[in-house]
């Protein structure tokens, strides 16, 4: 979830081209096929990897509407003496989001997991090596939420017909005949943000090719548009995060200073510049640099009781240098990551065509507006304090009206219901996150009969980045004994750093 403003990255120097060709199968049955070693050159820079391409349409049930390439890598194990023991299959997130390009991040995340299983990534339809979609709209960053709004309604006039091929159902269908081409068995999977979304449509139209299912820092196909769970959780991660400062700060004060400095930049919004054009920090704008302190935690929560503080007693240096740092669009946390190849217009293209939404799809585009008026007016403003309900539901790219301008009025409709494999599930969330709530995760394992659902202290957006292990072999061991092992560890995951 939140395609833009990711924290999940590579550095630039460790991606590599995918190489087109295809792969000798190994024998079938369960197992997975052994890979023939091949320089990392060229490939992905991790040993034992082999890439390929499939060729598949872009809309199965419209095949006039021609086809795509969609890459994968398959990572080998590391002790050939014997057959891996599975196949784990990983996504990123976003949507937009690169699998290939993290490669490299995963192998040394899971690195004990490849000793005995093998790794397939698949880059998604449209982005990075299958074949990157463009619709020209979103090539460049619009200033203001009216701006990104009315660009994603550009995209998805640019792509016309074509939109329809890019849909979580059709990536999970591709990951599917990539599975089938190399004629592994059955995939543990595991998502990571949107990943989550991505897998649990995967589990939904291929039960029986799913022998475990991890998310991490998942919600539920029928999520709150309105973003409810998020705002909760953000005042949520303050609380925490001063309850276990030592002191250092009072949660419900940092909030009531939130809240007055919300109001404030409402009426006097504080112009800025970001990369030339001036911009305006206001209430959207302050609701978003706490969001995305909050996803990034531990990282930047810290400062928020301080820089709030400091922007009420006159001093607004860290918090334009937060705005800075985020990028809000004065309505919308949108900002292009340098880190990994992101392709926004497939995010915009997949939000679209999958999300719920806070209007009749059917209804011209003046008549949903009114439809988003008249239910925002209803929300009550207490339920998004301390920073009021339009400043929250217009602060993220994906909820709220992102897709009040797209075209297509009968477009696909991603199913929200089962039936889902009856496999287990490891569900695992940070505390501090408000992106993708421990709420919103709990709505994602109740979609499944066997689901357990961790909550990771400290630590905010994707948890298994944490620095000590601890979360990666919760997971490890998950995969491994489909089972959740002891969790002893995460009580040395430290609090967050709270600057005075």
């Amino acid at each position: 979830m939140q395609l833009i403003s990711r924290t999940v990255g590579m550095p630039a120097a460790a991606l590599a081209v995918v190489a087109a060709g295809g792969m000798a199968a190994g024998p079938a049955g369960a197992g997975t096929p052994q890979p023939t070693p091949q320089s990392g050159a060229g490939c992905v820079p991790v040993a034992r990897a082999v890439c390929g391409t499939i060729q598949v349409p872009l809309v199965r049930a419209r095949p006039e509407l021609g086809g795509t390439t969609v890459a994968y890598v398959l990572v080998g194990h590391r002790d050939t003496s014997r057959p891996a023991e599975g196949t784990v299959t990983i996504n990123p997130g976003g949507p937009g989001d690169s699998a290939i390009a993290s490669a490299s991040r995963y192998a040394k995340m899971f690195g004990g997991l490849l000793e005995d299983h093998d790794l397939l990534l698949v880059d998604p339809r449209g982005v990075n090596r299958s074949d990157p979609v463009t619709c020209g709209a979103l090539g460049s960053l619009p200033a203001t939420r009216d701006g990104f709004v009315r660009a994603i309604g550009e995209c998805g006039r640019a792509l016309g017909a074509r939109a329809r091929g890019y849909t979580s159902a059709e990536t999970a269908d591709d990951i599917e005949a990539v599975r089938a081409k190399l004629r592994i068995g059955r995939l543990d999977l595991l998502g990571e943000s949107y990943g989550t979304y991505l897998m649990t449509v995967y589990a939904q139209r291929h039960p029986g090719r799913v022998r475990s299912v991890v998310l991490s820092s998942a919600y539920p196909l029928d999520f709150d548009m309105w973003a409810r769970p998020n705002a909760s959780a953000a005042r949520r991660a303050l609380r925490l995060m001063c309850r276990r400062s030592a002191g250092a700060c009072d949660g419900d004060q940092v909030l009531r200073d939130v809240a007055r400095l919300a109001q404030r930049l409402r009426a006097r919004p504080i112009p800025y510049t970001l990369d030339g054009p001036q911009r305006l920090l206001d209430d959207t704008a302050l609701a978003a640099i706490v969001y995305a302190s909050a996803k990034s935690a531990p990282a930047a929560i810290g400062d928020i009781p301080a820089m709030v503080r400091d922007a009420l007693q006159g001093d607004t240096t860290a918090l334009v240098d937060a705005a800075r740092q985020v990028a809000p669009l004065s309505g919308s946390a949108l900002r292009r990551e340098e880190q990994q190849p992101f392709n926004p217009e497939l995010a915009a293209a997949v939000m679209c065509n999958d999300y719920p939404t806070l209007w009749n799809r059917r209804a011209p585009v003046a008549a949903r507006l009114r439809q988003f008026s008249a239910g925002r007016a209803a929300l009550p403003e207490r339920t998004y304090w301390p920073f009021g309900k339009t400043a929250w539901t217009s602060m993220s790219y994906d909820q709220g009206d992102a897709c009040v301008r797209w075209p297509d009025r009968r477009g696909p409709v991603q199913r929200t219901s089962g039936p889902f494999p009856d496999v287990p599930v490891l569900v695992v969330s940070g505390d501090l996150d408000a992106n993708t709530p421990t709420a919103m995760g709990r709505q994602a394992a109740r979609q499944f009969r066997r689901a357990t659902v961790v909550e990771v202290p400290n630590v905010g957006h994707v948890a298994e980045q944490e620095p000590s292990g601890c979360v990666a072999a919760i997971q490890t061991g998950f995969i491994r004994g489909l089972r959740v092992p002891g969790t002893s560890c995460l009580a040395g995951i430290p609090p967050a750093p709270v600057r005075p």
